[in-house]
């Protein structure tokens, strides 16, 4: 029975889309997290769900070999729009060209939630591009690929390594005309979490949320920072190292169990394609270090190629070294440190004030404080004199 999986669980959904029975249900935890939900009367035992569980799965060995490339997308309004570099959205251009279709992640209607929902054409586009900083629910999106895919449609389904690993296990089968594109992921923070944050920023705004940017390059790619726009246009916009609920997702407190050892890092790439941010671009490749963004990609398998150099001929892209690359971007093969403040975070979240909340995982500690101010100071020796 899949609930021998526990806290492995990497919540991609694939056993309740693969039940005869419908008898799995993916059900929000006390910590955010969707986890399946066997209703025992209605089981038969087929064991559907442990075959189809990626986490269940023996690694099978990959292939080491595989090329890394810088992308800047040439079309600005694109680039400014998307998270780094612009690729995803050349890639969805061009499946919906074909006569296809892409799956991903948008924003629910009252953005406390992340769905994974079907774009047929370039204005459905929008509402998939830029990164939404929590796990997508994939209700019942693996069916609906399988659907497209027996129409003969292409198919272009971008998420998580465990999620593409997931749709690959209930597929059962490559198929030719489905390319699957997974971002690089630091891991999945709590739902939970987010919409204590959402109900906060929007009682200090005094209105509802109409956006959510997770990445506005207002002060550019590097500088990123959360904008949300109320329903009466008044504005929360805070700097990626300065917002608390970025903070507590980059400071790991906030992470699913499974993410501090993610098995689909550990097993290798089931993608075709893997896209992230090219942090490190000032060393690797000085001369695109664009102020709006650079993606990282990386290509597996020959489908993978073939779509990427469509796409690359309306965007500027080069060659880099692997191994650079990766020194700069751990994430793409690490799972983060699990750290003790994981113990007690959510039994926090759940009794203590959003202020308090704040003040014990998303402050720095002093000694950080003072180096900070430190380093902003315009008198070197007393800077040394004070660090010493």
């Amino acid at each position: 029975m899949i609930a021998r999986v526990g806290k492995e669980c990497c919540g991609c959904g694939a056993c309740a889309n693969i039940c005869p029975k419908h008898c799995i249900r993916m059900t929000e935890n006390d910590e955010g997290f969707l986890y399946p939900q066997i209703q025992e009367e209605n089981c038969v035992n087929c064991g559907a769900c442990e075959k189809v569980c990626p986490i269940l799965q023996e690694a099978s060995a990959k292939d080491s070999r595989r090329q890394a490339w810088a992308v800047v997308n040439q079309d600005q309004d694109v680039l400014i729009n998307s998270s780094s570099g612009g690729l995803f959205s050349a890639l969805a251009d061009e499946t919906i060209a074909r006569g296809g279709c892409v799956f991903g992640a948008a924003f629910t209607s009252d953005f406390s939630r992340v769905h994974h929902i079907m774009a047929e054409n370039l204005e459905d586009l929008c509402a998939l591009r830029g990164s939404k900083y929590m796990q997508s629910d994939l209700e019942n999106c693996y069916p609906a690929v399988r659907e497209q895919l027996n129409l003969n449609r292409w198919v272009l389904f971008t998420g998580t390594p465990c999620q593409i690993a997931g749709l690959k296990a209930f597929l059962g089968r490559d198929h030719e005309r489905l390319i699957c594109a997974d971002v690089i992921c630091h891991g999945t923070p709590s739902s939970l979490l987010w919409r204590s944050n959402l109900k906060h920023i929007q009682k200090k705004l005094g209105g509802r949320a109409i956006a959510v940017n997770f990445r506005d390059k207002t002060d550019g790619w590097k500088k990123y920072g959360v904008k949300i726009t109320a329903e009466n246009r008044r504005i929360y916009r805070c700097a990626m190292r300065e917002d608390p609920y970025l903070r507590m997702f980059l400071k790991n407190v906030c992470l699913r169990e499974s993410c501090y050892h993610c098995q689909a890092k550990e097993n290798g790439f089931s993608s075709d394609i893997t896209m992230g941010d090219l942090w490190g671009v000032e060393q690797i490749l000085p001369e695109i270090n664009s102020s709006l963004g650079v993606s990282f990609a990386l290509v597996h398998t020959e489908k993978g190629r073939l779509l990427f150099e469509q796409v690359s001929r309306s965007m500027s892209v080069f060659i880099i070294d692997y191994e650079r690359a990766l020194q700069h971007n751990t994430a793409l093969i690490n799972s983060v440190r699990r750290p003790d403040e994981r113990d007690h975070f959510f039994s926090d979240l759940d009794k203590l004030s959003w202020n308090k909340l704040e003040r014990r995982y998303a402050k720095d500690r002093i000694g950080t404080v003072v180096r900070r101010m430190i380093s902003t100071s315009p008198i070197s020796n007393l800077k040394r004199a004070i660090i010493r």
